[in-house]
């Protein structure tokens, strides 16, 4: 048979045993669910500045309407091809603005000012936002003017709606957050 001090002696190894695996379960636990808090946080980090670049492009691209809109422009600016244009001429800039690097932002766009000027320094108009490093930046470029006659050929001087496309890039809280957006805006001048 067996005595007492026998069967003590082998279920007190079976404890630890038992206490060691348990312990090893909860420690993997533990660390899954910190690397998946981990995860979430970087996740909201980078959903926040991909949000922040988005709205950022959508100022420099207010402001770039707004000069587009102001009452105190009563002509057209005259399309140029080179240089920083306030309005350049259509099929001078790149296809792709996305893919422009900053160096050419900074030499051919506007910066975002919020007193409704031409900026033409990129700076830090929107310090304190969380913004990395510099302004939304825009270019406006003239599209097409169509006039409002419907006579061929039309006579005299018709009314007529000068469209614009508009394109900002901005940066949101890193560098590696970029948004850039666009939009098309008409305008008729007297």
């Amino acid at each position: 048979m067996f005595n007492e001090s026998t069967m003590h002696s082998r279920q007190s190894g079976a404890v630890l045993v038992v206490s060691l695996l348990l312990l090893l379960v909860m420690t993997i636990l533990a660390l899954s669910a910190s690397q998946a808090t981990r995860m979430q946080e970087r996740m909201a980090g980078n959903s926040r500045d991909a949000d922040l670049a988005f709205q950022s492009a959508e100022a420099g691209l207010r402001n770039g309407e707004r000069l587009i809109d102001d009452p105190a422009l009563t002509s057209a600016p005259i399309p140029c091809s080179t240089g920083r244009c306030r309005v350049f001429a259509l099929d001078v800039l790149p296809a792709d603005l996305s893919a422009q690097p900053e160096a050419w932002w900074n030499a051919n766009a506007w910066s975002y000012a919020p007193d409704n000027t031409w900026n033409a320094t990129p700076g830090t108009a929107l310090a304190g936002t969380g913004l990395a490093r510099r302004d939304p930046q825009f270019v406006i470029e003239e599209v097409e003017e169509v006039t409002d006659s419907l006579t061929i050929p039309p006579t005299g001087p018709p009314p007529s709606r000068i469209y614009y496309r508009i394109t900002s890039a901005a940066q949101g809280g890193t560098n590696t957050a970029q948004a850039v957006v666009q939009s098309t805006f008409a305008r008729r001048f007297n």
